[in-house]
Order: C-alpha cells, then sequence, then structure tokens
C-alpha cells in the first residue's frame, strides 16, 4: 500500500511539475475564475493560423468567435459602437492609448498569465502603456520600403524613391492617414509626432505628388508584392515577409529618414463578457510553441524571445525581421495627433486622394 501511495506522489508531482514549467494549462493561471463556453477575438486580417485557433478550442473545450479589421481606425469604431462583446483585441501601440483615455480597455490581471514571462525585457515597459497593466505585445515591426527586386534595380534608400516616376502604377501606400503622415513628414524632415499646420499642409501637398505613382491605398499589400503587380511600397515590414514566403524578389528596408517601429498588442475591452477566458487565452498564446507557429504562418516580429530560439533560420532571416542596429535606433514610435490637427490632417488626406 505505502508502494502504491508513493507511485501515485510520484505520478502526481511530475505532473504537476510539468505543467508548472509549460506554464501552460488553464488551472495554473491564479484566480477564481471558470472558463466560458465561447470567446470573442477581433484581430487584424491575415494574423493569425487557424491551427493556433483550433487547437485552442480542442484542449480548453472554448468555441472561439474569430473576426478581423484591416485598419485601426475600423476596430477603434467597432469597439466605440459597442455592438460586439469583444474578448481579445489587437491594437496598434498608440491606438492602446487612444482606447485606455476613452475608458474602452480595462486592466489585464498578470497573475493568469505566467507566460508573460517569455516576453523578452526590450518589449515590456512600452512608452503607451509604461506599467504594464492594459497590454501584452503580440507582434512588432517597422514601418520601411518593401520592394520587388525584380523590378528595382538598386535597393530604395530614401523615402522619396516613392515618387520616382519610373516606378508609375506600381508604387503601394498605408490605407490610414496617420501612417502616411508619419511617412511623409518624415520625409520633409518634421517632427510627425506634433507637426505645425502648415507642415500638415505641406504633407498633404506631398502626397498629392505621390498619388499619380500609386497602384492603391493598402495597408496588406502582400498578395501584390507576390504578384509582382507593386514595385516598391510604403508598407509594414511583414508585410513583406509574408509576400516574401512566396515571392523571393520581395525585400525591404528601413529609409535613412528613420521609419516607424510599432508593436501590435492584446487588450481586454471594457465591456468583454469573458475576461478570465480572455487571459487563458493569451497566456496560450505566449506558449513558446504556440507563439513559434504564429511566426512560421506570419513571419513579422515576435516579442517571445521562448519562441524566437525555437524558429528556423530560413524564418529568422525573412525581410524585415532581424534589422540592423544603427537602423532601428534612427527609427521613432507613431504618436496620436491632437483632435484639432488629426482633423486637419484627415481633411489633407482626403483631398489629396480625390484631386
Amino acid at each position: 500500500m505505502k508502494g502504491k501511495l508513493i507511485i501515485l506522489l510520484t505520478v502526481l508531482v511530475a505532473t504537476l511539475v510539468a505543467c508548472s514549467e509549460n506554464g501552460t494549462d488553464s488551472s495554473d493561471a491564479k484566480g477564481n475564475g471558470k472558463l466560458s463556453d465561447e470567446l470573442i477575438v477581433f484581430n487584424w486580417s491575415e494574423y493569425m493560423p487557424q491551427e493556433i485557433l483550433d487547437e485552442f478550442e480542442e484542449e480548453f473545450g472554448v468555441d472561439i468567435v474569430y473576426s478581423t479589421f484591416s485598419s485601426n481606425q475600423e476596430m477603434l469604431a467597432k469597439i466605440n459602437a459597442g455592438t460586439v462583446s469583444y474578448d481579445v483585441v489587437v491594437p496598434s501601440d498608440f491606438y492602446v492609448n487612444r482606447l485606455k483615455e476613452q475608458e474602452l480597455i480595462q486592466e489585464i490581471n498578470f497573475d493568469n498569465i505566467p507566460n508573460y514571462k517569455n516576453i523578452s525585457d526590450e518589449w515590456k515597459e512600452l512608452p503607451f502603456d509604461p506599467d504594464e497593466k492594459y497590454s501584452i505585445p503580440y507582434m512588432y515591426g517597422y514601418d520601411g520600403i518593401a520592394y520587388n527586386k525584380e523590378k528595382v534595380d538598386e535597393p530604395p534608400t530614401s523615402w522619396a524613391d516613392l515618387w520616382n516616376p519610373a516606378y508609375k502604377g506600381h508604387v503601394i501606400t498605408m490605407e490610414e492617414p496617420k501612417e502616411n503622415f508619419n511617412m511623409l513628414l518624415q520625409y520633409l524632415g518634421y517632427d510627425h509626432t506634433n507637426p505645425t499646420e502648415e507642415q500638415l499642409k505641406e504633407g498633404g501637398e506631398k502626397l498629392k505628388e505621390l498619388v499619380p505613382n500609386l497602384l492603391s491605398f493598402k495597408s496588406t499589400p502582400e498578395a501584390e508584392f507576390v504578384s509582382g503587380e507593386a514595385w516598391i511600397g510604403y508598407a509594414y515590414s511583414g508585410a513583406a515577409a509574408v509576400a516574401w514566403k512566396e515571392n523571393k524578389n520581395v525585400g525591404f528596408v528601413l529609409p535613412k529618414e528613420g521609419g516607424i517601429r510599432w508593436t501590435d498588442n492584446m487588450v481586454i475591452p471594457k465591456n468583454a463578457e469573458h475576461k478570465y477566458t480572455a487571459e487563458v487565452f493569451i497566456n496560450y498564446l505566449l506558449r513558446p510553441e504556440v507563439s513559434k507557429k504564429l511566426s512560421e504562418a506570419y513571419p513579422y516580429g515576435n516579442p517571445n524571445e521562448a519562441a524566437v530560439e525555437m524558429l528556423d533560420d530560413s524564418i529568422k532571416n525573412s525581410p524585415g525581421l532581424i534589422m540592423p542596429e544603427e537602423k532601428i535606433e534612427k527609427t521613432d514610435w507613431g504618436k496620436p495627433l491632437r483632435p484639432e490637427k488629426k482633423k486637419l490632417m484627415n481633411r489633407y488626406f482626403q483631398k489629396a486622394k480625390v484631386e
């Protein structure tokens, strides 16, 4: 009997140690929460392998309702509308600030997310959430220049290359006004975080000059770069990397003017109905083996250092994933403009598009 008891205790301890090392089982998550039957996730398009969702549903018995957005503005509009009570949303960095200021997100219980330890220190205490209360980094990247090496002879060096008439009809730029003005104001040598009204107007005029060169305004130009329709564009590093998986001629550089660094981040809206399950889901996504699958499907920068260690070198060498340190030091974080300047910027943006 004593022998059986020892064997039973040994098995029990081994099981607990396994769960603790993994930091993955829902029973590891502290708190008295109970998993819900359903979880509503709202993320960028083409940013989550179905396999990851399926395996969560199977392991935890939770049905995931998954929907996507194509811009931060679209995301914010739907959160503001409140029609759907999303449980996990993935906004970009400065939109975390905006959601926080509008009291649309709530503090996260990090006790339920032990796998947060896998996030590199470099991606903690970020400017938009310095006290680490509201957000957890999901993926990161840079705004720079994607290009097709077959169509662009020399690697681009400056935002000015987008205006090159040799590329007429094959240039892509982002959809959002703020991202375009980050680029335009950097190109003009101004502070994109606090431009004057005159500088915004000048940026709008510069955008107007770019429009004849454009193939389209699109924040997810992967298909256009894969097909070769797009030759050069203002794009996310991750978009270039995703396109590169199917077309090895796609490259990515940061311009001499700097470029922008960013993170997309997991947050929990104020009206979420399944907060505990949301935290269990976030903890699951931070498992190294799960996060690794995310990078393999969508090779954006991954702040999960435990997952990055597991990646194959072919993924680590994707365009824009590992940038020279001196280039990264020149990048800036984006910041929202004050309402009156935002209104002005939006007006110049729309005017440039239609004229």
